[in-house]
């Protein structure tokens, strides 16, 4: 159960689908994997039974959130913020952690809770952070840390654990991660409100030419004005060109790029919280742990792995807001898209004009007419299939057709 005053201090009057599962769940024996899609709550539905559960009067670290990145340690704790009470210690260990200050403060002192990258919890386990006694694991944005690096990371945090129950949230849930979880997790419960969350998206699909790429972006961004847009590009040389281009046309731009230093990236973070910029550049991977209330997602050109679109796309329509999501598409794209439609992606076709963008038209097939379908139906069927049947009985409905038009048509002529 969750504390009522928890949910006062934030002033929920509804919780999402993701937040009620969870927390009615919270308590059970068994593990726990959550995904729902991005901006619809999962952060909250963990924290909220998290601090609940926690008992401050114990000297023992309880529970610990593992992030792939440092801005999502700064956002989880942000959000911790207004559920905390006096008594309850928290410790955030990131690229600013000072290792011998906190060695000292560990030999007197013992956090209740712990939010780091998993890189970081194995240094400051090194420094005497007691993970003995430990009740919660959390891995959060899991699908953003199920890469080589970060499994072995985890894999040395995870398997000297045995009083811990492991939670996982996960906009979705990759072969990876399925490895994983058969691995570690034993009986657990997954939890999946995908289906119950109605985002409010858009998806706009603009075919183009390949080398017409960066001239339809032009042309986009000339006519979109967005509250604020993110750009997705995958390689680096293309994110510099498209920053440059816009920089000299005078957009408030900024390039999210992966040569920023800690300090650089904070500030530039703070700006785009601030709505000094109505574009920001980013591949997929710099993306990582940015949390922002953006109005338009501008894929400018599809994700190496298309898993990676649901994150793209979950950078808009946060919390039942309206987003909208603009693809660009090649033809040599198009077995790409198919399997985003596959994936539940609808998509449909736009194109720019020189004030705005608008929907494609398609043009009308030719309905058949009451009397066209019972001429068809007229057609008799052979008792017995023969040789090259579906041909003749193409032709037969033909002739039926022509016959038909001719009786409507022809003699008025």
């Amino acid at each position: 159960m969750v504390k009522q005053e928890l949910l006062d201090k934030l002033k929920f009057k509804k919780l999402t689908p993701i937040q009620e599962m969870v927390i009615k769940n919270f308590n059970n024996n068994n593990n726990l994997v959550g995904v729902a899609p991005t901006g619809t709550g999962k952060t909250h539905a963990y924290l909220l039974p998290l601090v609940s559960n926690i008992d401050s009067t114990k000297k023992e670290l309880q529970a610990v959130i593992l992030v792939p990145t440092n801005e999502l340690i700064n956002q989880v704790r942000e959000m911790l913020e207004p559920l905390l009470e006096d008594d309850l210690k928290v410790r955030i260990y990131n690229y600013k952690t000072d290792k011998k200050k906190e060695e000292e403060w560990l030999l007197n002192n013992t956090p209740h809770l712990v939010i780091a990258t998993p890189s970081k919890l194995i240094e400051m386990r090194a420094l005497g952070l007691n993970l003995n006694n430990l009740k919660y694991l959390v891995l959060d944005e899991a699908d953003m840390m199920f890469d080589e690096l970060f499994l072995g990371e985890i894999d040395k945090i995870i398997k000297n654990l045995t009083k811990t129950k492991y939670l996982l949230f996960s906009a979705s849930i990759s072969e990876t991660m399925y490895s994983f979880i058969k691995k570690y997790f034993g009986n657990y419960d997954l939890i999946d409100s995908s289906k119950l969350h109605e985002l409010n998206i858009s998806h706009r699909l603009i075919k183009i030419q390949p080398e017409n790429r960066l001239d339809n972006l032009e042309k986009l961004v000339k006519v979109l004005n967005p509250y604020l847009a993110i750009i997705f590009v995958s390689k680096k040389e293309n994110q510099a060109e498209i920053y440059q281009k816009m920089l000299k046309d005078n957009y408030n731009v900024v390039l999210l790029s992966g040569n920023l230093t800690q300090h650089q990236r904070k500030n530039i973070l703070r700006d785009i919280h601030s709505l000094k910029y109505q574009y920001i550049i980013a591949s997929d991977l710099v993306a990582r742990g940015i949390d922002f209330d953006a109005s338009h997602i501008i894929n400018y050109d599809l994700p190496y792995k298309l898993e990676f679109f649901k994150h793209r796309s979950g950078r808009t329509g946060r919390m039942e807001k309206e987003g909208i999501v603009i693809t660009f598409a090649t033809n040599d794209e198009r077995n790409k898209i198919t399997r985003l439609r596959e994936m539940g992606f609808d998509f449909v076709d736009y194109r720019i004009t020189s004030s705005e963008i608008v929907k494609v038209k398609k043009e009308q097939t030719n309905k058949l007419t009451k009397n066209e379908v019972d001429a068809i139906k007229k057609i008799a069927k052979p008792n017995k299939v023969k040789p090259n049947y579906k041909k003749k009985n193409k032709d037969k409905v033909k002739k039926a057709l022509r016959s038909e038009r001719y009786e409507k048509y022809g003699k008025n002529r």
